[in-house]
């Protein structure tokens, strides 16, 4: 059985995140880091706060999730068990969660960037096989 560590690094910090807004969908691809003192608590940001995916976030804060697929193995993380919410952490706060994430890193300025937090209820975690699927619950 894989770790949940393990389909966090086979994404490499990217996740599909989906919303709709007056029943119109949107899904784009943000940068990710997982809080390593509360698994369940997902980081994302948004480059602009003036943005249209910052605007509908702050309509609906009920999401969706999948990570970006490992091609070799399909592994992925979703969820529709997630809400997300402005957070009042700072850059400094979160920054040791992006220290691997060099992608991230060169093409973002987080410090003028809107923070917001992923919170999870359940997530699962599938393969290309399906006996691999392992659902897990959090239990805040």
């Amino acid at each position: 059985m894989l770790s949940y560590q393990k389909f966090v690094d086979a994404s490499h910090g990217l996740v599909y995140l989906a919303t709709a807004v007056k029943q119109q969908p949107s899904a784009r691809l943000v940068a990710f880091a997982v809080d390593v003192n509360d698994e369940s608590v997902w980081y994302v940001f948004s480059m602009d706060p003036h943005a249209p995916k910052t605007v509908e976030l702050a309509q609906n804060e009920h999401v969706a999730v999948v990570t970006s697929v490992d091609m070799k193995s399909g592994m992925r993380i979703n969820s529709n068990q997630v809400t997300m919410r402005p957070s009042q952490k700072t850059w400094a706060d979160v920054q040791p969660f992006f220290a691997d994430n060099q992608g991230f890193l060169n093409s973002h300025y987080p410090e003028q960037e809107k923070l917001y937090e992923l919170h999870f209820d359940s997530l699962v975690l599938e393969t290309y096989n399906p006996a691999d699927r392992q659902e897990i619950t959090f239990h805040n």
